[in-house]
């Protein structure tokens, strides 16, 4: 069975991957100041149940596939930005996309590759 998860550390570091078993395969990434506005931002509409806690403040969150390419999508769009205000803007878009547009927008990066990531910025910022 696949699961979707995000790893939140303290440093601030965002991670998510899908699971299979022992078997993990990561999705998108994010540190840093992105990954503080991402947890803000991001993850305030999404339904996440935590998995595990560790004593050192890192958490294992579990999630629905329709989430996890919001996740994604949203991570990934952001990792070239430099501005806050940019940063911002795009992760507002990203949560505010349908389901549709997010499965259009996943199907095109798996198609096309990073060109699809560029074109969804130049599309919205």
């Amino acid at each position: 069975m696949v699961q979707y998860r995000l790893s939140i550390s303290k440093k601030p570091t965002l991670r998510l991957y899908r699971a299979e078993g022992s078997f993990r395969r990561p999705l998108a990434k994010a540190t840093g100041a992105k990954a503080e506005v991402a947890k803000s931002i991001l993850l305030r509409s999404i339904g996440l149940k935590e998995l595990m806690r560790f004593r050192d403040g890192r958490a294992i969150l579990e999630m629905d596939e329709d989430s996890a390419l919001k996740v994604a999508i949203g991570l990934r769009a952001i990792m070239g930005l430099r501005m806050r205000e940019r940063v911002v803007k795009m992760l507002e878009v990203v949560s505010s996309m349908d389901k549709g547009e997010v499965y259009w927008w996943h199907s095109l990066y798996l198609r096309i590759g990073d060109r699809a990531i560029r074109a969804l910025r130049r599309a919205y910022l």
